[in-house]
Order: structure tokens, then sequence, then C-alpha cells
């Protein structure tokens, strides 16, 4: 690295500084709307109780079942932990000469797309393994929201290992007759 490189923030191949610096502080804005939004919506114990009206800036939206409430902060826990994988890889790609300024869509989809996932976790957890009679007021927000960031944060991981566990789980296999020396079962080709 040149001595007067040292003292300069890092640009992306392809891109002025100045465009990066927009690019980061605009993110960063965006990355704290669903803190904003989970502090405004966070349910207190009271709101599990029954429906309960919503306040956001002094405006009121109207009333909000329990559930919708759990719902709506497990899918800002998703965004947020979306969020903080965007920012941990544009740190890392703004500081590597390799990056180009094409994948930056790509920076805009990360946090929705651990929404996506936090809810769906967050349907199949309440719909399959809690009993069915369990009240909103006994489940745990913060495990579920804990859960949602995690989630959001390795959206990409979870996506890859489930995408090869169900095409392998699911996919046809060719069977083939085993021969008289082999152990009878299915093999695969």
């Amino acid at each position: 690295m040149a001595a007067e490189d040292r003292g300069r923030a890092p640009a992306a191949a392809g891109m002025p500084q100045r465009q990066v610096y927009g690019l980061v502080a605009l993110l960063l804005m965006l990355s704290n709307v669903p803190l904003v939004c989970l502090v405004v919506l966070w349910p207190e114990p009271a709101d599990l109780a029954g429906p309960s009206r919503l306040h956001l800036l002094n405006w009121s939206s109207g009333t909000i079942s329990p559930e919708q409430r759990i719902l709506l902060c497990v899918a800002f826990c998703g965004l947020l932990g979306g969020s903080i994988r965007m920012l941990l890889r544009i740190r890392g790609d703004f500081t590597s000469p390799q990056v180009e300024s094409r994948y930056i869509p790509w920076y805009f989809l990360t946090p929705p797309i651990g929404a996506i996932l936090a809810v769906g976790f967050y349907l199949v957890v309440r719909g399959g393994f809690l009993a069915s009679g369990t009240s909103v007021e006994n489940v745990n927000v913060f495990a579920f929201g804990g859960t949602g960031v995690l989630v959001g944060l390795f959206a990409e991981v979870a996506a890859d290992r489930l995408e090869g566990a169900f095409s392998g789980g699911f996919s046809a296999r060719r069977r083939r007759r085993p021969r008289p020396s082999e152990p009878d079962g299915p093999t695969e080709e």
C-alpha cells in the first residue's frame, strides 16, 4: 500500500469514493429502521393479553392482535439480522479491491430475505413444535426474537442447507434390483 493511500477510505472497483460513502450511509440508515420498529412494536405483557392499539409516531393505526404483534416482531428481528449481515458484507467487500458495483443490489436483498426466512421459521416452530393449545401469553417473545435475528443473520447459509436437504431428501432415486450377492435394499447410481 502506498503511503498516500493509507489515510484514504477504501473505494470499490469502478465506484468513486463519494458513491461508496453515500451507499454506506444509506445502508446504515436503512439498517436502523428495523431496530426502531422493534422498539415501537415490542410487546409488553399487557399487550399479549388481548388486542391492543398500535401507536406509531403519535399516529394510531388501529388494533393489532397479540399473534400479529409477535409475527411483526419476528419479521423485524429477521430484518435486523439481515441488516447486520449486509453491513458485515459491505465492510468486507469495500475493503477488498475485487468488489464490483453490480453486486450492490444484492446488499438490499439480504434484509428482506432474512425477514421472510425468520417468519417462515416462526410459523414452522409455532405451528409444529409448540402444542396447539399454547396461548400467545405463554410464548417467549425474546426466544423468537433472538432466533429471528439469527435466522436473518445466517439466511444465506440456512437457505443453501435447506435446499440441499430438501433436494436430496425429495429427489427421485432410481432403484435397481439387488444382485444375489448384494444385501437387499435400494442403491443409488
